[in-house]
């Protein structure tokens, strides 16, 4: 895999604010990163931009740590994983240009799911199927955040930071053998990745003043608008 020095330059600067989104409110790094990286070089997605993420939720889980719910971590954590073997095989199975539309329709349907349109009362099956999608999307474009974020929505910003955090440093023990053997993660994306991990530990930094805003409500909005108009501009690259 070859990535020219300019789009490596984008890359990171994708990175590091979809980071520093995700540092402060718990998820949003791929839902933003993974779209606009796409339309750059599909070579970044999936494996290095969760290599760069990994990093990063490994950092936040690590910030709040005393906040963490366990039992929502092991419940959704025992359905991530016929999620990864799903989204795997998906994986291994597309073209880069289908890529890219299972890119756009899974960030599509996440901010469906992430405005808070359908109220799922919080309870083990919720929060199981909250991490068999998670493990799908994860794996096959990038992008888990929002299923268990919705499983979340009523908690208390401290705690979806750190139990998502959690839930996805365990499902990176899944995820990253997945894309490997779906032929996704060579040492050629590894390098990428590690290439990126600044970048995403400069947004984690950058988070930390921002989360008693985040906590507020006032960046979500901005997180999902974004989102579409990434998922649309990536639909216009299909097309065109």
């Amino acid at each position: 895999m070859n990535v020219d020095a300019s789009s490596l330059v984008f890359a990171l600067l994708i990175v590091t604010c979809s980071s520093t989104i995700q540092g402060s409110v718990g998820f949003g790094a791929n839902l933003l990163a993974a779209p606009l990286l796409a339309l750059i070089d599909t070579a970044f997605v999936p494996g290095p931009i969760f290599i760069a993420s990994t990093s990063l939720i490994i950092a936040t889980a690590l910030r709040e740590r005393d906040h963490v719910d366990w039992k929502f971590v092991g419940w959704a954590g025992l359905g991530r994983f016929p999620g990864v073997v799903a989204g795997a095989l998906v994986l291994g199975a597309v073209s880069e240009s289908s890529l890219r539309l299972l890119v756009a329709l899974t960030i599509i349907v996440a901010v469906i799911l992430s405005s808070g349109v359908l109220k799922i009362p919080e309870s083990r099956p919720a929060f199981v199927v909250a991490g068999a999608m998670s493990g799908f999307g994860g794996t096959s474009a990038s992008i888990g955040g929002p299923p268990v974020a919705l499983a979340l929505q009523h908690r208390s910003g401290p705690q979806v930071r750190s139990s998502m955090s959690a839930f996805f440093v365990i499902g990176a023990t899944m995820t990253l053998p997945a894309i490997a053997l779906a032929g996704r993660l060579g040492w050629a994306e590894i390098i990428t990745g590690l290439a990126m991990v600044p970048a995403s530990q400069l947004g984690f930094v950058i988070s930390g003043p921002l989360r008693k805003y985040v906590d507020a409500g006032r960046v979500r909005p901005l997180v999902l608008g974004l989102s579409v108009l990434s998922a649309a501009a990536l639909l216009v690259k299909i097309v065109v």
